[in-house]
């Protein structure tokens, strides 16, 4: 299953031209741009239009969410009676830029330090535990607030109003039936809300209670003598969680992020400034994918390796020597994360590979009492890239195995796993990602029943091994100009990637072979030389470039020491054909 060039299918974009010129001219776009804006469906002019200059004005009026003016009011009354409210995060970035938000801008706004509480990835396990209210009860907390968590915690949530405390709900997962008894529940996938968030991560509908929030403070009058704070400065955290939760960037998504990134260029915190300097980032350029394989990764890496409460400590602190030494602590998780993660990686593609009926059904399920818990989740998403099939890992935590689940195009995992329910102790999640809990004892019968599910809904069809080519252009012809317009298509992740390009009968006139097999390649485009970068898949390519290839790639630029090159990401390469 390693990497082999020109194995995977190259989908082309069937559009006709005079339809990309129509668009272009009617958008005032160039052609690369509208061609791309028409091979992702935008085919409406004002469709496009709104698509490229997107603004906050087109957000949902947070007021449709279902239980936020009920969610503001008791947390204005626990503010005026001086009850202590108690933030329950996640120990993801979501989790974490979610109860970041509300801190800072309780604190900000108000002076006031909400108490916050983030659960132990290895010790506690996702979402609310009896322990964990135990003892918040018993140090006062009186309004429970869960972010990222709690749509499916029926019983922890009944416990909590048992010992007097009001709970409110901040989500984005799916609702569990019966849903949880809170005193609200703001989550845009409960049965009932018509809310037009669905895409939203937990940051984003915690954004939007923050709105509201001030919105109902400053009726009270209780900013009087005070700045009445700016909810936009908030977007750097609501960019970091929507990015790092790879939410889909559209809808409502994409002017949060836009816009908060500008936030993050321009009012760097002292926090995230230390954090993208230990990056290397250049602060006024940092841009989506720094987001999505950079920063979040090394927030993440604290609450997989270790504890979550580094990275809230990071992005709330306001001095710099402390944030720069707490950088410093993410990466060193961020790198015993990776180590972990190869090793696992790599035993888990040895078992698959090893055993015909593993490698054969139409899902990846493996245990080991040696994973660690925190990277598993990771590496489920590397063995469905690997093998084109969801993947489920499962650690040992003594006779309980706790794992994670990653799907396929076409698979709703969540759907799946709530098809084995009878074999599992709880499950929550997403369409494309999940999670679980089971018996050892039940392993053999979950599995069965679970490839049964997915070969339900998959049909007994096969994943493909395909891309999406967005736009095919002759190199000879493409400009810096052209490559800097692709910046109207961002913010770029999921559902909207960075445009991947095609190129054929290009020549490759320099190479070098680098370490880890990289191979770095000179080609010619309009404005001249510029590299092409195949990463860690030199030795496969090079016996291809002796002649004409057609390239698949994403082009950008490569900032280093202040200076900016053009550089092709190569994603595949095939001899080049007529």
């Amino acid at each position: 299953m390693d990497f082999v060039p020109g194995n995977r299918t190259w989908r082309f974009p069937d559009i006709d031209r005079g339809q990309v010129k129509q668009l272009a001219e009617r958008v005032e776009v160039p052609e690369l741009i509208a061609s791309i804006m028409l091979r992702r469906g935008l085919d409406e002019p004002d469709e496009a239009r709104r698509f490229i200059r997107d603004d906050l004005r087109h957000i949902p009026d947070p007021r449709g969410l279902t239980d936020i003016e009920r969610a503001c009011h008791r947390i204005i009354k626990a503010m005026h009676q001086s009850e202590e409210i108690t933030v329950y995060g996640d120990y993801d970035v979501d989790g974490v830029t979610s109860t970041s938000l509300l801190w800072l801008f309780f604190k900000e706004a108000l002076d006031h330090e909400l108490d916050v509480y983030i659960p132990h990835r290895l010790t506690e396990g996702y979402g609310l535990n009896i322990g964990a209210i135990d003892r918040l009860a018993a140090r006062g907390t009186r309004v429970l607030i869960t972010v990222d968590n709690g749509s499916a915690a029926v019983e922890e949530v009944a416990h909590a109003r048992r010992l007097g405390m009001d709970v409110i709900i901040i989500d984005h997962h799916q609702v569990s039936d019966p849903e949880p008894e809170a005193f609200a529940h703001l989550n845009p996938h409960r049965p009932g809300c018509d809310y037009d968030g669905k895409q939203l991560a937990a940051v984003g509908v915690t954004f939007m209670l923050i709105i509201e929030l001030r919105r109902q403070m400053r009726e009270a009058g209780m900013f009087k003598g005070r700045p009445v704070p700016r909810p936009d400065l908030y977007l750097d955290m609501v960019a970091l969680g929507t990015v790092a939760d790879v939410v889909p960037l559209t809808g409502a998504n994409r002017p949060l992020v836009r816009y908060g990134l500008d936030v993050l260029r321009r009012r760097t915190r002292t926090g995230l400034q230390a954090l993208i300097a230990q990056c290397n980032l250049t602060p006024d350029a940092v841009n989506s994918t720094d987001i999505a394989f950079k920063l979040g990764p090394r927030i993440n890496a604290a609450g997989r390796i270790d504890d979550a409460s580094w990275g809230f400590q990071l992005l709330t602190g306001d001095d710099y020597k402390a944030a720069s030494h707490l950088a410093a602590v993410v990466e060193k998780h961020n790198e015993e994360r990776q180590i972990i993660e190869k090793k696992i990686a790599a035993q888990a593609t040895q078992r698959v590979e090893a055993d015909p009926g593993i490698a054969d059904a139409p899902a990846v399920v493996l245990s080991d009492p040696q994973w660690h818990p925190g990277v598993i989740g990771i590496v489920a998403s590397r063995i469905v890239e690997r093998f084109k099939r969801p993947a489920i890992l499962l650690g040992h935590d003594g006779d309980t195995l706790k794992g994670s689940a990653r799907s396929v195009p076409g698979l709703n995992i969540k759907a799946a796993l709530d098809d084995c329910g009878e074999h599992l102790m709880r499950h929550g999640g997403h369409a494309a990602a999940a999670g679980l809990a089971l018996h050892k004892s039940a392993l053999p019968a979950f599995i069965d029943a679970f490839n049964q599910a997915v070969a339900r809904q998959l049909g007994g069809a096969a994943v493909e091994d395909s891309v999406d080519v967005d736009a095919v252009v002759e190199l000879d012809d493409l400009r810096i100009a052209d490559v800097e317009a692709l910046a109207l298509l961002e913010p770029f992740g999921q559902c909207n990637p960075s445009p991947i390009l095609a190129a054929r009968g290009v020549t490759v006139h320099d190479h070098t072979l680098l370490r880890n097999n990289h191979l770095k390649m000179q080609v010619y485009t309009a404005d001249g030389p510029c590299d092409a970068m195949a990463w860690r898949m030199g030795e496969q390519v090079l016996p291809l470039i002796q002649g004409p290839v057609d390239l698949l790639f994403a082009a950008g630029f490569n900032v280093w020491r202040g200076r900016r090159r053009l550089t092709l990401t190569v994603k595949d390469v095939r001899r080049a054909r007529i």
